[in-house]
C-alpha cells in the first residue's frame, strides 16, 4: 500500500514539474511576442517609417502619417508588426503610435450618414453636420464606429472623418530604437534654381482642398480597354487622395463623394464658395492612337495656377512611374470660372495598355495619392 501511494506521489509531482516547466516557457515568450489579438494603433508622428524587421537598421518599406490608423498583429520589444492596405506587413517603433482603442475625430463632410451596420446598404441611424465631435471604438474595411457628443451611434465612413491625433511625440533614448527623427519631420524637395530645400510636413495642416471626381451619374466620360468607366476610375482615385489628406490635417471637399451627376458650374462654385486653397479635378484620357501614353495636367491662369499643376504633375509621375507629357494651358470651364488655384489632372490614357493596366491595378490609387500630397508639399512650401 505503502508502494502504491509513492508511485502516486511520484506520478504527482512529475506532472506538476511538467506544468510548472510550460509556465515558465510561456512566460519567457511573452516579453518577446504579445497577444496576436486584432488591436490596433494610431500614428501620432508626422511621418513615420516602416521597416522590413523590428530593427531600427532594418530596410525602410513604407512611410505612414499622424492620424492613420492600422491593425496590430503581433508585438516584439518595443515593435509593433502592423498591416499595411496593400496588405503586405511592417513594424513601427511604438514610441510614434498610440495604442488607445478611442479614438477622437471631427466629422469632415457637410453631411454624414450614420448607419446601423459598416455598408451602404446598411439603414441610415441619424446624420451629422460639418465639425461634429466623435469617438471611434473601431474601425473596419473603410468603416468606423462612432458615438457622436450628442449620443448618437453607428457606423461612418472614414473617409469623412479627421482623426484629433495631437499627442506629443518623445523619441526614445535608447540607441537600440527608432532614431531618425528629422525623415519623420521634413522631406527633401528641390526649388526653381536646382537647390535642395526641406518641406515641412505641416505646411498643408488646415488648408483647404476641393478635390473633384471627374464625371458622374449619366456622365460615364470615357471607357477604358477592359470596359472600366472613367468615371468609377476618377471616384476611386479622388477617394484614396482624400484619405491621405485628411491624415495629414487638410480640410477637404469632394465635389461628389458617389456615383452622381454634378454639374461643371457646381463644381467651380463649390471651389469659390470655401475659398479653396486648392482645387484638382479628377480625370483619365483616351485617344484614337493606341500608342499615346503617360500624364498630364492643366491650368487655365498661368500666374494662379501654373505652379500648382507643375508641383503636382512632378510629384504623381515619380510615385507612379507613368511618362510625364507635361503641364499645358486649357480653357476648361472648372478652370476658367475658378477664383482658386487650381489644376485638371489627366491619370493616363486609358486606350493604352500599359497605362490602363497601371491604371486598374489596385495599387495605383495610393501612389496617386502619395504624389498629390507631395505635390501639394511642395506647392504649398
Amino acid at each position: 500500500m505503502t508502494k502504491i501511494k509513492n508511485l502516486n506521489l511520484i506520478k504527482g509531482l512529475a506532472i506538476l514539474s511538467v506544468i510548472v516547466f510550460m509556465f515558465l516557457v510561456f512566460q519567457k515568450m511573452l516579453p518577446a511576442y504579445a497577444n496576436m489579438s486584432a488591436s490596433q494603433v494610431t500614428v501620432i508622428a508626422s511621418e513615420l517609417n516602416v521597416r522590413e524587421n523590428a530593427d531600427s537598421s532594418s530596410k525602410i518599406i513604407s512611410l505612414v502619417h499622424r492620424g492613420e490608423t492600422f491593425e496590430v498583429i503581433q508585438t516584439k520589444n518595443s515593435w509593433d508588426q502592423i498591416k499595411l492596405p496593400n496588405n503586405q506587413t511592417g513594424w513601427v517603433h511604438n514610441a510614434y503610435v498610440s495604442s488607445n482603442n478611442n479614438i477622437e475625430a471631427t466629422v469632415k463632410a457637410p453631411v454624414l450618414n450614420v448607419r446601423e451596420q459598416p455598408s451602404l446598404t446598411s439603414p441610415i441611424v441619424t446624420t451629422l453636420k460639418m465639425g461634429a465631435n466623435i469617438t471611434v471604438s473601431e474601425e473596419q474595411a473603410g468603416w468606423a464606429k462612432i458615438v457622436s457628443s450628442s449620443g448618437a451611434h453607428g457606423w461612418v465612413s472614414t473617409y469623412y472623418i479627421s482623426k484629433n491625433t495631437q499627442q506629443s511625440v518623445s523619441a526614445p533614448t535608447n540607441q537600440a530604437t527608432e532614431k531618425n527623427k528629422s525623415p519623420e519631420e521634413t522631406r527633401p524637395s528641390v526649388n526653381s534654381g536646382g537647390q535642395a530645400k526641406k518641406t515641412s510636413v505641416q505646411a498643408l495642416k488646415g488648408k483647404t482642398i476641393v478635390l473633384d471626381p471627374g464625371h458622374g451619374g449619366v456622365d460615364i466620360g470615357t471607357t477604358s480597354i477592359i470596359g472600366t468607366h472613367e468615371k468609377d476610375l476618377t471616384l476611386a482615385t479622388a477617394q484614396a487622395v482624400e484619405q491621405k489628406l485628411i491624415n495629414a490635417g487638410v480640410n477637404v471637399i469632394m465635389t461628389r463623394e458617389n456615383d452622381t451627376f454634378i454639374s461643371l458650374k457646381q463644381r467651380s462654385d463649390l471651389s469659390n464658395q470655401m475659398h479653396a486653397d486648392a482645387f484638382i479635378s479628377f480625370h483619365y484620357n483616351w485617344s484614337n492612337d493606341p500608342a499615346v501614353s503617360g500624364l498630364t495636367d492643366f491650368y487655365y491662369n498661368k500666374s494662379k495656377d501654373s505652379s500648382l499643376a507643375a508641383a503636382v504633375l512632378n510629384e504623381v509621375v515619380n510615385t507612379t512611374g507613368l511618362k510625364n507629357i507635361g503641364t499645358k494651358f486649357d480653357d476648361l470651364y472648372v478652370l476658367r470660372n475658378n477664383s482658386q488655384p487650381s489644376v485638371l489632372i489627366e491619370l493616363g490614357f486609358l486606350s493604352n495598355k500599359e497605362d490602363d493596366s497601371a491604371a486598374e491595378n489596385a495599387a495605383y490609387n495610393d501612389k496617386v495619392a502619395q504624389g498629390v500630397y507631395l505635390g501639394l508639399l511642395d506647392y504649398f512650401s
